[in-house]
């Protein structure tokens, strides 16, 4: 008895691994979580008020060729996405948990990890929500929080001034207990 517990576990535990690897590789893979800069030499043009968002296979630029309300929406859309595909990895990741802790012959410290691994992701997705509603309190209207290897990456809408990054370092700081070198903020167009 004791043995096919062990065997469990390992397998468990394994598989509670293996599923952090990917999902860290998923996200690291995604991009570099910066907007791109582009120059003449490079190839990659950048367009004064424009802005875009790279996450996982979506993308999306929006330019000043649209009018204020339409701008609005794009932006608005823009950002629903990026929330909608936050929260389909995180279901993709969580189901992958829902069947290891399922799993009758599933020892108890693979459980055991599973649920660790469950947790720790339901207080980034709290981290993410607390930054987004202190953002939005301090009138950052638009913005998507990202926190995952113990690193947060914040998206907002608008041009950013020095002051801003401040503010919004300082909200991040707050409520992930992160320090600055471990936070990215991403600023766009106007």
């Amino acid at each position: 008895m004791m043995k096919k517990l062990g065997r469990k576990q390992l397998v468990l535990a394994s598989l509670v691994l293996a599923l952090g690897a990917a999902v860290y590789l998923n996200w690291q893979f995604a991009g570099t979580n910066k907007l791109p800069v582009g120059d003449s030499s490079s190839g990659v043009s950048s367009q004064l008020g424009a802005a875009q968002l790279v996450n996982n296979a979506y993308v999306e630029t929006v330019t000043d060729d649209l009018t204020g309300s339409e701008q609005a929406n794009t932006k608005a859309d823009s950002f629903a996405q990026a929330r909608m595909d936050r929260q389909a990895s995180r279901d993709e990741a969580l189901e992958l948990l829902d069947k290891v802790l399922e799993d009758v012959s599933a020892d108890s410290d693979a459980k055991k990890a599973a649920v660790e691994e469950a947790s720790a992701m339901a207080q980034s997705i709290l981290k993410e929500t607390n930054v987004e509603g202190v953002l939005k309190a301090k009138g950052f209207e638009e913005c998507v929080a990202y926190i995952a290897s113990e690193k947060c990456s914040v998206l907002v809408s608008g041009e950013l001034k020095d002051t801003d990054m401040l503010i919004i370092q300082e909200a991040v700081m707050e409520q992930t207990g992160l320090t600055a070198d471990k936070i990215t903020i991403i600023g766009g167009g106007k």
